[in-house]
C-alpha cells in the first residue's frame, strides 16, 4: 500500500496564485459590448461574466436584489463560455470600440 503524502509533498511542484496574473477575459478589455462599471477610476466591469451579449439569467438574478445593478439586459441567456474565460477562444461577438 502505497504511503500516504502530506499536503506538503502532495502540492510541493503547484505554482500557487492569487489568479490576479491569469489574466481571465483579456478580449474583452476593449470590446464594445463590455459592462464598462468602475471601481473608483478603473474600469473592472469587462473581466466579469455578464456583458451585454452574455448573462441575461445572471444579470436578471441580481438586479431582483439590486434593482437597476445592470441597466442593460443581455442578449444571451448564459454567461461568457469558458474558452473566453481563459483566453483560449475568440469571442464571436467581440467588436473592439474604437477610439474617439
Amino acid at each position: 500500500m502505497a504511503e500516504k503524502k502530506t499536503p506538503e509533498e502532495r502540492y510541493a511542484d503547484e505554482v500557487l496564485t492569487d489568479n490576479a496574473a491569469l489574466n481571465h477575459y483579456s478580449q474583452c478589455k476593449d470590446c464594445v459590448f463590455r459592462d464598462k462599471r468602475l471601481a473608483g477610476d478603473e474600469e473592472c466591469g469587462y473581466d466579469k461574466s455578464v456583458c451585454r451579449i452574455y448573462g441575461k439569467i445572471c444579470a436578471e438574478r441580481i438586479n431582483k436584489a439590486h434593482p437597476d445593478f445592470f441597466p442593460y439586459t443581455p442578449v444571451e441567456s448564459g454567461d461568457k463560455p469558458p474558452d473566453i474565460y481563459d483566453n483560449t477562444g475568440q469571442c464571436e461577438f467581440y467588436e473592439k470600440e474604437k477610439k474617439k
